[in-house]
């Protein structure tokens, strides 16, 4: 319709600049925009209210200069509130802030529009303090009273914003002004919740609205993943695919972490099948989530499968696949993609950072490269520009001290800079002193974490395992009350496994579950089959002062070892069978795991919080080395 235009005006280009933008075809927007001028027909305030978003949404930040001087020198235009409020959007879209407050601070007359671009602005780059500033100049000195818009930008400020404490007294505030029902509110709301850790809120929040749009269900799908409900998450992505929100990109990478910690890889492929068929494979974000889950769900093939077939690698993308070697305890391949992502660096290619450096550390550790880390640790500013920070040195005193160099691990973080935050450098400290009972050494890392961090369990439960090791019974149980006393809860050891359409989870001890009775029963068993092929319960592991007896029957109840139970017991023979872990398995169930793979002729691969063990035959791929 539009080339059969013979005479056209600026109505006619302004249609159809705008009709391209609707339609996120913002680079033919703006080759219309050239076209326009060059048949002489001169832009207006519609035109660049209506192109400016196409420089927003593509980050162009040179083009959407170029409109700022035309409009600088047409001064009608600049001072339109609705060309000032593109402007404002833009730059604030492009990270230049302090641009986008000087063009709104130079139009006089500020419509509520213009305000709601700099607030949006304001919260988007998460300067919280400026947009509520903002926000209240907005109704002291222009009498303006937010809208809808203004409030779903408000909200996230509020709840990101530490100086302002009464977080929950915006949504009071929201009903007051009548904004309750509004779905882009209620999705900000939903965020605000999520991100307390009030899940309960956002999902009354949630059954509440009567329209819902793909927003509403990725902020509760990412609320349940930051709060470590996968199994709602996962229920949340199956209700949203019965209705006609078709999950999008966002969905996708929010989603598939879920995937990967409970280590759900058939709920995997099925999302990633998905993102073949719809297009969003080819998304770099979708892409670095998908090699993350496959190397989470002990695929390291499929992940790098993935990893090759990308067109485009971000920096997310090099991090994750150089970090799944290393908790695969691939180092050398780990080392070896490092050094091909450096390489490409000097030809325009992704460059390292500092993340990249801590799964390079992160690898060497797994693998017992020593001399290896030390050297790019030492020469890491000089070879690739990056400076050393505290997490840096949590990544080498773990180094040093997994390899048993707990001296020079406890050297060297007494060599931090002084204004480094040690927490991280004092928790590997005291895990390698668990590891190698290194009794003194730990005692000074338990009680300088507790004095940063009183209510961490972990530390506590690491110096009581300390004690345990070697038998220091009382010590053990004067931490433990120490605990009891200060209200700190120990974190319950919790293992997944993935059968059918379902993510089975077992506590120690659980006795909750459908088929319990069976498997300790068939552990029992097993056990008996274990010991006749030398098997002998490591008892240390057990950090209660009880009979041995007593003792071996607690070991039977770790998680790890029910989820492995219910795989044999439930796939046909010969299926490797993939468990993931929330905390550090014991050395009883990596020997017992051992033993199971050898009777059971299976493969296990188990996830713990720190890396991958994959047993096959008696053996595992950690050489012990762990």
């Amino acid at each position: 319709m539009f080339d059969g235009i013979t005479e056209r005006d600026s109505v006619s280009w302004n249609s159809m600049i705008s009709a391209l933008c609707r339609n996120e075809r913002f680079m033919e927007a703006l080759v219309f925009l050239q076209l326009m001028v060059r048949e002489g027909i001169k832009p207006d305030g519609v035109t660049f209210a209506s192109v400016l978003p196409a420089c927003s949404c593509l980050e162009m930040l040179s083009a959407g200069k170029q409109i700022h001087a035309y409009a600088l020198r047409n001064g009608e235009l600049i001072d339109n509130s609705f060309v000032g409020s593109a402007l404002v959007d833009m730059y604030c879209n492009c990270g230049q802030v302090e641009s986008g407050h000087r063009v709104f601070e130079r139009i006089l007359d500020k419509r509520i529009g213009l305000w709601n671009a700099m607030i949006t602005g304001y919260a988007q780059n998460e300067h919280d303090g400026q947009a509520l500033m903002l926000f209240l100049r907005m109704e002291t000195d222009a009498g303006l009273h937010p809208n809808a818009t203004t409030m779903a930008s408000v909200v996230p400020a509020c709840v990101r914003c530490e100086a302002f404490s009464s977080k929950e007294s915006i949504h009071g505030y929201v009903i007051k002004i009548g904004f309750e029902t509004n779905r882009y509110v209620q999705n900000a709301l939903m965020d605000m919740y999520s991100r307390m850790g009030k899940m309960e809120i956002s999902k009354s929040i949630f059954d509440s609205m009567e329209v819902r749009d793909v927003v509403s269900w990725n902020t509760m799908i990412t609320g349940y993943v930051i709060s470590g409900c996968f199994d709602q998450a996962l229920e949340m992505l199956q209700g949203m695919q019965k209705t006609d929100r078709d999950p999008n990109s966002v969905t996708l990478m929010t989603i598939l972490p879920g995937c990967a910690w409970m280590a759900a890889l058939a709920k995997g492929k099925e999302i990633h099948a998905y993102a073949i068929r719809n297009g969003l494979a080819s998304d770099v974000t979708v892409g670095s989530a998908l090699v993350d889950m496959y190397a989470k769900c002990g695929c390291l093939n499929l992940s790098r499968r993935v990893f090759t077939g990308m067109t485009n690698k971000n920096i997310i993308t090099w991090n994750v696949i150089i970090m799944a070697y290393g908790m695969h305890g691939q180092g050398d391949e780990a080392l070896k993609l490092f050094q091909d992502m450096a390489s490409r660096a000097k030809f325009g290619g992704v460059k390292p950072n500092e993340i990249t450096l801590i799964s390079v550390f992160a690898a060497c550790s797994h693998s017992g490269f020593v001399d290896e880390g030390l050297r790019i640790f030492h020469s890491m500013k000089a070879d690739y520009g990056i400076e050393v920070t505290a997490d840096h040195y949590a990544c080498v005193v773990d180094l040093l001290g997994r390899a048993g160099q707990v001296e020079q691990a406890y050297e060297l973080l007494n060599a931090m800079p002084s204004g480094f935050d040690k927490i991280g450098a004092w928790s590997s400290l005291l895990g390698a002193c668990r590891l190698h009972q290194k009794v003194e050494i730990g005692e000074i890392a338990a009680e300088s974490l507790i004095q940063l961090q009183p209510d961490v369990d972990s530390h506590y439960v690491l110096l009581s395992n300390i004690y345990a090791s070697v038998g220091m019974w009382e010590k053990a149980m004067g931490v433990r009350k120490r605990m009891e006393e200060l209200g700190v809860k120990k974190e319950a050891g919790c293992s997944w496994i993935e059968y059918g359409d379902e993510v089975h989870r077992f506590l120690a001890g659980d006795m909750s579950h459908p088929q319990s009775e069976k498997l300790h029963g068939f552990l029992e068993l097993l056990y008996e089959r274990m010991k006749k092929e030398g098997y002998v319960p490591d008892t240390s592991c057990v950090l209660h002062n009880v009979g041995e007896d007593e003792k071996e029957i607690l070991l039977c109840g770790h998680s790890e070892k029910l989820a492995i139970a219910f795989g044999i017991l439930n796939t046909p023979p010969g299926t490797t069978i993939r468990v993931a872990k929330n905390l550090r398995v014991c050395n009883d169930c990596h020997t017992a795991s051992k033993y199971i793979s050898k009777i059971e002729e299976r493969d296990i691969v188990l996830r713990d919080v720190k890396r991958f063990h994959h047993f096959r035959n008696g053996t595992c791929s950690c050489g012990d080395y762990w």
